[in-house]
């Protein structure tokens, strides 16, 4: 196969999982919000940091690192190694896994205890503890698939988590809210649990059912061992900066989690009222703004395979044209929604979880949006490139800005929780400015500013001044937002489309890469 046409492939495959997942995920948070409000979705999303935090010290930089180890060995045709790798990482997560799980069962009355305002979250915290090991097995598997650049095994996975965490959590929800906000919010953790072990069921059957790649004869290479130390070395001199970092983000979403309620308070709220606020943040804006990252997310999962061949394989052009695409496809993926929360911020969250009050969150942070979609798509591109101090130095600076800023903004009552909108904001564009940055130096490339940047930002206006005009018109004839909002969003998008065409910032060639839909696109919208 192609390499191009193997990396659109993949990453098609991966949106596609991805799209349906946070639809399913996006209705399952509707459904929770409408049923326990604010307050219950503030609980829980205190509590998540917590765990993220011991998934991160658990299994964060170790996927990354088999995906590119695998990537590696499998294009120099050493697929017996690359097993081992595997086999490696594997044994090493599980043990971790458990110690980690058994820690944190251990630990948790004590930082009920001191780390939380609110002991109601205690229910929650336990309940979600047993997905850490789950998680820790099955991310080993998706790892070892993402190396093969076999995206569909960990993309079937990801949906069938998905549908199983959905309705059981709903289930569960709706049994346990009679007892209290705190057990419904622990039945949503219990569907998360469950989701998780599914996954992982499913991984196995596919992995022992499905036969790998043959090893191929008469290469050199397949005449070199590696040991289970060297793997080992390798795994952990890749995969400690992506923990650091990692866990620098999972430290700073704890540290929000509890910093900007007692902040808040400070500022002049109340118990209920920080919480719910905190609840309008990290449930709502973060949730909507996070809904594009599905392209983001899936692509840069992609391109470290994809980079780490193209590195392997030396060819410097392709590097460069691999870097370059994907971060003007951001941008291009991005603005859409960027302009979407700009325009009808209080009607997207009115519409979706029924509190239109957290728009003014979701209006401030969309400003910063498009800077964290770059950010993510760039942090593939520098692991894939094996430059994984520099992701991590990038990040520890976002991360310390936002902390900062979060921490003098939210106390001052002009402020509040829109300081820590604007704290994020700051965060997310030092780091994408400095991974872009770093690439360019790395790969010793200047980026066309004008094709970059302006086209796209002109693109950007275009769409806008169009949707807004459409918007008021339909609006003024109909007085329905609903109505006003989708006609003008898919007319504003359409008139968009045809700007990137016009141009040349999207192509015909594109187009046919997509796989099983590219010449059907042409042939109905293009001739």
């Amino acid at each position: 196969m192609h390499p191009k046409l193997s990396l659109v492939r993949s990453a098609v495959i991966l949106i596609f999982a991805g799209f349906i997942n946070r639809i399913l995920g996006f209705m399952y948070r509707i459904f929770f919000v409408r049923t326990v409000g604010p307050e219950g979705i503030g609980l829980f999303e205190m509590v998540f940091p917590i765990y993220t935090l011991a998934l991160v010290i658990t299994t964060a930089g170790i996927p990354p690192a088999i995906s590119k180890l695998v990537s590696e060995q499998v294009t120099l045709g050493n697929y017996k190694q690359a097993k081992k790798i595997f086999y490696v990482a594997l044994v090493f997560l599980l043990i971790t896994g458990l110690i980690f799980t058994i820690l944190l069962f251990l630990l948790t009355p004590f930082l009920v205890r001191t780390a939380f305002s609110d002991p109601r979250v205690y229910w929650c915290l336990i309940t979600l503890i047993p997905a850490i090991f789950i998680i820790s097995i099955s991310s080993a598997f998706r790892g070892y698939f993402h190396g093969l650049m076999h995206m569909l095994p960990p993309a079937l996975s990801q949906i069938l988590e998905q549908i199983v965490r959905v309705l059981s959590g709903i289930y569960f929800a709706k049994k346990f809210l009679i007892y209290g906000i705190e057990f419904g919010a622990a039945g949503l953790a219990a569907g998360s649990v469950i989701g998780e072990f599914t996954g992982l069921i499913f991984l196995m059957m596919v992995y022992v059912y499905t036969k790998g790649p043959k090893e191929q004869s008469n290469n050199i290479v397949n005449s070199i061992k590696i040991s289970t130390l060297t793997i080992l070395k390798k795994i952990f001199s890749f995969s400690i900066p992506i923990i650091i970092t990692r866990l620098s983000n999972s430290i700073l979403a704890a540290l929000l989690a509890i910093l900007i309620p007692q902040k808040l308070q400070e500022a002049g709220f109340t118990f209920r009222q920080s919480a719910e606020l905190y609840g309008q943040f990290s449930g709502i804006a973060m949730v909507l703004l996070s809904m594009p990252s599905i392209f983001t997310f899936s692509l840069a999962t992609t391109l470290l395979p994809a980079i780490s061949e193209a590195a392997a394989l030396k060819n410097h052009r392709l590097l460069q044209d691999r870097c370059y695409k994907a971060i003007q496809t951001t941008l291009i993926a991005g603005f859409p929604a960027a302009l979407l929360f700009l325009l009808f911020p209080a009607e997207v969250c009115s519409i979706t979880f029924g509190i239109p009050q957290a728009g003014k969150l979701l209006k401030v942070m969309a400003v910063g949006s498009i800077f964290l979609y770059i950010g993510q798509t760039t942090s593939g591109i520098l692991q894939g490139l094996g430059k994984v101090k520099t992701y991590l130095y990038n990040s520890l600076l976002g991360t310390a800005l936002t902390l900062l800023f979060s921490y003098y903004l939210t106390s001052q009552p002009i402020y509040g929780i829109i300081g820590a909108a604007v704290s994020m904001n700051i965060g997310w564009i030092t780091t994408a400015l400095l991974n872009v940055i770093s690439i360019c130096s790395y790969l010793k490339i200047t980026f066309s500013f004008y094709n970059l940047c302006i086209l796209p930002m002109l693109g950007f206006a275009v769409m806008g001044i169009s949707t807004y005009i459409i918007y008021i018109l339909i609006w003024n004839l109909t007085s329905s937002s609903i109505f006003a909002i989708t006609i003008s969003a898919t007319l504003g998008f359409s008139i968009y489309v045809v700007y990137l065409f016009l141009s040349g910032m999207i192509t015909r060639e594109d187009i046919s890469k997509i796989p099983g839909l590219g010449s059907f696109i042409i042939k109905l919208f293009i001739l």
